[in-house]
């Protein structure tokens, strides 16, 4: 008896939720440490969930509101399915939304039970600190990928169309848009406020306990760098999992004459194999307890789970594909290795050893011109390296699929060339769980190194915390670079997908599930014939293309506009309690530190609305006016403007916090050369871990939107 494929899929999303649940609760039981860390801890804690709370509240109100448009939008519409088509869309909209939330909130709350925990074990030693740190950043990990995978097995298993399932990418896209962007306005605005006037005006302690904004900016790690992460990976996940499923789905009946599920299913399979080599890679890197450099145990781990996927996938791919499947195999490979090399350039530009962050420390003996200058700088060389590999991942794999189309019987080569780009695409997310694992380690750890200056901990437990600190900064430009990565490499496959909901939508085809052979040619003429439609000499590309292009940089300046009005609120209250509260730089008055935080909460859930709505609303606009050729052309436009644009943030971003750190460890703290440093790193804090983050995010919702709002695009009132 032959077990549907996507009962096993949904099963194993299950375990690993569970799995997740089951590292929450082993970090539960492992010992908080004494007092002084406890109430630092709740601080932390009850702030991360009071602002989940209110930014959860905002998100739902404007998701209702989008649930009422894709009802009026769809319903309007009784050719392509009408009121019941809309509620099957509006409702899974809501589910990607529910479940990205969920997603965002285990990774806040696990690591807030980490981080005191991790404090309190390095009074044993790193190796134990690391230990409870990853099994914090396994659950985050862990929770992500299988909430994606159950969310898209059960709405398939109801559905048995990809098509209605663009709705929960669109609310998965949307909420970790908010998520992310709200998170780092929070974060970023606490720690250049917390900076600015304590280290550099006051010189004190990056996490002094005189300072009023200190507890704000550990929150800010939680919310932003978790739980925004968190929201961010489930929508890169679940949208390139939805995007190759309506590719395979074509491919399927081109090959069969009907839908074989088997290989429509094939991205969510690739995605449960991951859950499995995560659970590996999370057991050896925790298993670890001696290493001479902090990153270790995480790059092993790292290389362990890709052993691991890529074993899985070589037998997952013969029982799919048979023999002919090989070309596929490799090309899954491709990307699996394209993930590593991604990640690897990280460690070339913005680790601790890096020439770049050597040389913008040694640069800051200049003044914090140019150090931010350098940074910069380095951030714009980085570019190379990430899109040259995509670019050869790209072709390489796409040869290969065009190899195993002549083998299996498809006569259409861009079709079976763009299926190999989504098998690289599988392939390079299958260890996904576990770069997640090791984002979530970075803000527990920086938690960690916080909580032990604020409650004054013995100076061994802080000196076995600031190796860990430093690696948090690499991971956390790590995985952000590796998520751009996916949608730079996915971005074939979802545009192929957009051009085939149109074709879809035009012929009048509301359900694919069922859809007859000649059906299928028809629409994959028609995807031909709309390729050709697509010329530079079109004004309405022309105007699609440059509006695209310019998107990324419009929400990108918005964001950074918001941090500069966060942190300006910050520092004036900062500097307010200094000068008003008697004592508290002598230590002997207590800091405000709810203020901050309520400051820094208000100023991130009014500002993060404008960016996001920019996003959201600019290409439905365009789409009325001018049609579905021009949302094609500005999806691609801001593709190719944001990816380039994203790595500078991270990697100049990384490299100015670690040329910082690199003094800080050099025993330089206090020196006019670590102020400089400083600024360097104030002015790096949003560009990594505010708008960067949230541009390939940026990318996946408006692929996402695109496909949901398809029929109001094919009016185009504006004929150019």
């Amino acid at each position: 008896m032959q077990v549907d494929p996507i009962i096993l899929t949904a099963l194993i999303g299950f375990l690993g939720a569970i799995s997740a649940v089951l590292f929450v609760v082993l970090v539960s039981r492992k010992p908080i440490g004494p007092p002084e860390f406890e109430e630092i801890w709740k601080a932390i804690r009850t702030g991360s969930a009071a602002y989940l709370k209110r930014q959860f509240k905002t998100i739902g109100v404007i998701s209702v509101l989008i649930f009422l448009l894709i009802l009026g939008i769809f319903s309007a519409f009784p050719e392509i399915g009408g009121f019941a088509y809309a509620l099957g869309i509006g409702g899974s909209f809501l589910l990607g939304v529910t479940f990205s939330l969920i997603a965002a909130y285990i990774a806040m709350d696990s690591a807030t039970r980490a981080n005191v925990r991790t404090t309190y074990a390095a009074n044993i030693s790193s190796s134990k600190a690391l230990r409870i740190a990853t099994m914090g950043g396994a659950a985050l990990g862990l929770a992500v990928i299988a909430m994606s995978l159950l969310g898209l097995s059960i709405l398939y298993g109801v559905f048995r169309d990809p098509g209605i399932l663009a709705g929960f990418g669109f609310g998965a896209s949307l909420a970790a848009l908010f998520a992310q962007l709200g998170g780092g306005i929070y974060t970023k605005s606490a720690d250049i406020g917390a900076d600015l006037v304590g280290k550099v005006e006051a010189g004190i302690p990056e996490d002094d306990p005189r300072n009023p904004a200190v507890i704000a900016d550990q929150v800010g790690d939680n919310v932003g760098d978790e739980a925004g992460r968190g929201a961010d990976l489930f929508e890169s996940v679940t949208a390139e999992n939805l995007g190759g499923m309506i590719i395979a789905l074509i491919v399927s009946i081109i090959l069969f004459k009907h839908v074989n599920e088997l290989y429509v299913v094939t991205p969510l399979i690739i995605r449960a194999l991951g859950v499995i080599a995560t659970l590996g890679g999370v057991a050896w890197a925790a298993g670890q307890t001696r290493f001479k450099e902090a990153i270790e145990p995480l790059r092993n781990g790292l290389i362990v789970t890709s052993i691991l996927a890529a074993i899985l996938m070589f037998f997952a791919t013969s029982y799919i594909f048979g023999s002919a499947g090989l070309p596929l195999y490799v090309a899954m490979i491709v990307g699996l290795i394209t993930g590593i090399l991604i990640m690897f350039y990280s460690e070339i530009y913005t680790s601790l050893r890096s020439g770049y962050v050597k040389l913008i420390a040694k640069n800051s003996e200049s003044g914090p011109a140019i150090t931010v200058i350098s940074g910069l700088s380095s951030g714009m060389i980085s570019t190379a390296l990430p899109i040259i590999t995509v670019i050869a991942a790209l072709i390489v794999s796409f040869v290969l699929g065009v190899e195993w189309g002549k083998q299996a019987g498809l006569p259409d080569h861009l079709l079976s060339g763009i299926y190999g780009t989504t098998m690289a695409t599988m392939g390079l997310l299958s260890t996904a769980g576990f770069v997640l694992t090791m984002d979530g380690v970075g803000p527990i750890v920086d938690n960690a190194g916080g909580i032990a200056e604020l409650a004054n901990a013995p100076k061994e437990i802080r000196d076995r915390l600031e190796p860990l600190d430093a690696l948090g900064n690499t991971t956390k430009a790590l995985t952000k670079s590796y998520a751009m990565g996916s949608a730079a490499l996915a971005a074939l496959l979802l545009f192929q997908a957009f051009l085939l909901e149109v074709a879809r939508y035009q012929a009048g085809i509301i359900e694919l599930t069922h859809l007859p052979l000649e059906k299928a040619e028809l629409l994959l003429t028609r995807i031909s014939m709309l390729s050709q439609e697509l010329q530079l000499n079109s004004p309405t590309v022309i105007l699609g293309l440059f509006i695209g292009a310019m998107i990324p940089f419009l929400f990108s300046g918005q964001a950074m506009k918001a941090v500069a009005q966060g942190a300006y609120q910050i520092v004036e209250e900062v500097r307010r309690q200094f000068r008003e509260i008697p004592g508290l730089l002598d230590g002997n008055g207590k800091p405000d530190y709810a203020r901050c935080v309520d400051i820094s909460t208000k100023t991130a859930l009014s500002l993060m609305i404008a960016p996001t709505l920019t996003v959201t609303l600019s290409p439905i606009l365009i789409g009325y006016l001018f049609g579905w050729k021009a949302v094609g052309a500005l999806v691609i436009g801001a593709t190719v403007s944001a990816i380039p644009l994203a790595i500078v943030g991270f990697y100049g971003g990384a490299a100015m916090d670690n040329a910082k750190k690199a003094l800080e460890i050099a025993g330089k703290k206090g020196t006019d050369p670590h102020k400089a440093a400083v600024v360097g790193d104030t002015v790096g804090d949003p560009m990594k871990d505010t708008y960067a983050p949230s541009l390939h995010i940026l990318i996946k919702l408006l692929n996402t939107l695109s496909l949901v709002f398809i029929p109001l695009f094919l009016i185009g009132l504006i004929a150019l």
